[in-house]
């Protein structure tokens, strides 16, 4: 027997919302149908180097790069971790300076391909915008009958930075409209941290939220850093917040702990005969797979990186192919990222006029432990509380009401 709620929404006209996370070093996609709201797909299967359908990588998001050959191009992870590619094209967009954050001097991509000639920032976004279209439209393909695909149309909400200006905004459009994600209505745009807070207040305790509450979120990602502050103007019928500060933005996301890492190991070993990019290869996995996610700041942690073919070195703790990497020696690679964080968090509250009762994490990088308890000393004597959100990492909650726009 149908609840009244499944009557209801038999009214409602019958669309597939494909929510479109287009991010600076990962994306992701989810998708929904207006007359089951309450379910969301993420999509978690992609093209890889050795299938281009559904039986490829797995994985919550996919890389944003692009790299071009004599066939066209490929995109994701159908790229290898190593070689020329395109990547944080997406910054490309925006024509507003970001914070001061020196990381990206210091610390420089080796592997970043300049734009070819003909390939400004527009067209890298609207090939790879292209890419997610038409392997969402493949899912869609799989997972749906065909005679209910044909007869739903299908409207791709995509999400931006609260820092672009409205001629970066404008740019994402046409980008997409290019992209055939659709155009006018059926396309629409929404601001990225207000996406992420709604959904992360939701998840969270709702009988701990108050109107008039006011809180700093941190959406730190893999690119950027970006941070706005909030004020919730109502709790029914649905939540609703409202701008209580300017968002500021920098780049001093995770992808530097990478790079700095690759610093560390080429300082200590580019001189031995066997150093190559296997060896980087399989180091680079480990830490970003392993290490970099669950560090949580004990200097008497272990971790053993794989470094085959190095010659033992006791000195730096190499034996057997294994590098001994201690606590100690990643809190130091974090040390300079999560410094520029810290910052980033006590400007924008700040700017915040009202008082700030807690600081909400969003993003990949915003569920680090590390990051979390090290801004939470940093702002203990304010009183403020710092909270993850309870899945960071992918924002969805913009599927349910995407007349929200910027």
């Amino acid at each position: 027997m149908a609840s009244s709620n499944d009557d209801g929404n038999q009214n409602v006209e019958r669309k597939i919302i494909m929510a479109v996370d287009f991010g600076t070093t990962y994306s992701g996609l989810a998708w929904a149908q207006t007359r089951k709201p309450e379910i969301h797909s993420p999509v978690i299967q992609w093209p890889d180097a050795t299938s281009g359908g559904l039986e490829g990588a797995t994985s919550d998001k996919v890389p944003t790069k692009i790299q071009y050959d004599d066939q066209g191009y490929k995109w994701g992870f159908q790229i290898s971790d190593f070689g020329p590619r395109h990547q944080w094209f997406k910054l490309g967009l925006d024509d507003q300076k970001r914070g001061s954050c020196d990381l990206a001097t210091r610390y420089p991509d080796i592997n970043a391909a300049p734009p070819a000639y003909g390939q400004g920032p527009e067209e890298l976004v609207k090939d790879y915008l292209t890419a997610l279209r038409c392997h969402a439209e493949r899912v869609l393909r799989h997972k749906l009958p065909q005679s209910a695909l044909a007869s739903t149309p299908i409207e791709f909400v995509i999400t931006v930075p609260a820092v672009w200006s409205d001629r970066a905004q404008a740019s994402t459009r046409k980008c997409a409209e290019l992209a055939g994600m659709g155009t006018g209505s059926s396309l629409h745009i929404i601001s990225e941290p207000e996406a992420a807070a709604m959904y992360a207040l939701d998840a969270m305790d709702p009988h701990n939220i108050k109107v008039g509450d006011t809180f700093v979120l941190c959406d730190a990602g893999g690119g950027t850093v970006d941070l706005i502050s909030y004020k919730v103007s109502a709790l029914k019928p649905v939540l609703r917040i409202e701008e209580a500060a300017p968002s500021s933005s920098s780049l001093c996301s995770s992808t530097f702990l990478n790079r700095i890492f690759y610093k560390f190991l080429s300082d200590r070993f580019s001189t031995d005969p066997n150093w190559d990019q296997d060896v980087v290869e399989e180091a680079m996995k480990r830490f970003e797979v392993t290490v970099k996610r669950s560090f949580h700041g004990n200097p008497n942690d272990e971790y053993q990186i794989p470094v085959p073919g190095l010659r033992d070195n006791a000195a730096y703790g190499v034996r057997r192919g294994r590098l001994r990497l201690t606590g100690s020696d990643v809190s130091k690679i974090f040390a300079p990222v999560v410094a520029e964080v810290i910052a980033l968090v006590k400007g924008q509250i700040r700017a915040t006029e009202a008082e700030v009762k807690a600081v909400l994490m969003v993003g990949g990088f915003g569920q680090s432990v590390f990051l979390r308890d090290s801004i939470r000393s940093a702002v203990a004597s304010h009183g403020i509380e710092v909270m993850q959100s309870p899945n960071g990492f992918v924002k969805t909650s913009w599927i349910d009401d995407p007349a929200d726009e910027v």
